[in-house]
């Protein structure tokens, strides 16, 4: 009788290991399952937006976070990531500020989190929330509370926000060599400074009455992104393949001499002649690359059609 009974036992925990491996199985199917369509939902949001697709690619985003048993920092990445289509894409900046806030709310330790709270205040400001903006910039206090290069110093403070030293003397050195040096002296950065707020002051009341929406700002901050996108392509693509030698700017002089030049010396000309050949050159390089991407691109122009 105990031998039966012992076998018995031995059978009943045989099946209740299977049963419980079974639904390990299960369970792991499941979670394999999900996992692999939240990574199928994020690689198609990702191409859809690589296309410009940004609606589309938000649709799939959503997708996701409907998933209830979605991890809190997924979702808290999924949403950083439609914010950033929202602010960077669509310049959707109220609905861009709610997906920050999600995101930073389920992952405040997030890695996304800092940039997360800067975008956030950029987009209360763009939507003329500047009390709210103020609050967001004050709470964060690792966004500003501290100067970003050793040693420097406040020179203001706008609405709570340090403008530093630091940011001021970048600000000189976009401007050409000569109007730089009019600002070497300490009165000279002051007025900088006090010119400074000035715009930034300025740029906060119009962002307030909604400037930003105006047609032909946003039209010409279009043409203004693209010449800067098209003047870095030709400094880092175009220009490297421009190679002057000494010998071949004094024999372009030679070829020159008598119709441009009108046979004045050599010496007394050279850095005319060194521009005029610099020039030449680039021009040729610049035609060179553009029949390049012409080919590329397959483009055709219809003159005929010009009236």
């Amino acid at each position: 009788m105990y031998t039966q009974g012992f076998a018995y036992w031995r059978i009943a925990c045989l099946w209740l290991m299977i049963l419980a491996l079974f639904a390990a199985v299960s369970c792991s199917d499941k979670s394999g399952d999900a996992t692999d369509a939240v990574e199928r939902h994020k690689r198609l949001a990702g191409e859809l937006r690589d296309n410009k697709l940004y609606n589309a690619a938000i649709e799939e985003y959503v997708k996701i976070l409907d998933n209830e048993e979605l991890d809190g920092k997924t979702r808290a990445n999924i949403n950083y990531l439609v914010a950033k289509i929202y602010y960077e894409n669509l310049e959707s900046y109220e609905e861009a500020a709610a997906y920050y806030v999600r995101a930073r709310a389920l992952d405040p330790e997030g890695s996304f989190v800092e940039e997360a709270s800067r975008k956030l205040v950029a987009s209360l400001e763009k939507i003329g929330r500047m009390l709210d903006a103020k609050r967001q910039l004050s709470a964060a206090t690792d966004i500003d509370a501290a100067p970003r290069v050793e040693g420097d110093v406040a020179v203001a403070r706008v609405g709570g926000v340090t403008i530093w030293l630091s940011e001021i003397e970048r600000q000189i050195q976009t401007l050409p060599p000569e109007m730089q040096k009019q600002f070497l002296s300490r009165e000279a950065k002051i007025a900088f400074v006090h010119n400074y707020v000035a715009t930034e002051l300025l740029y906060h009341a119009a962002v307030r009455e909604d400037y930003g929406s105006d047609p032909e700002i946003k039209r010409r901050q279009s043409m203004l992104y693209k010449k800067l996108l098209v003047d870095r392509y030709v400094i880092d693509k175009v220009m490297p393949q421009i190679h002057i030698d000494t010998a071949d700017v004094r024999n372009y002089y030679l070829a020159h001499k008598e119709d441009r030049y009108d046979n004045a010396p050599y010496d007394s000309i050279k850095a005319t002649v060194f521009l005029d050949y610099q020039g030449e050159k680039a021009e040729a390089a610049f035609s060179d690359y553009i029949s390049q991407l012409s080919r590329i691109e397959k483009v055709e122009f219809l003159d005929h059609n010009v009236k």
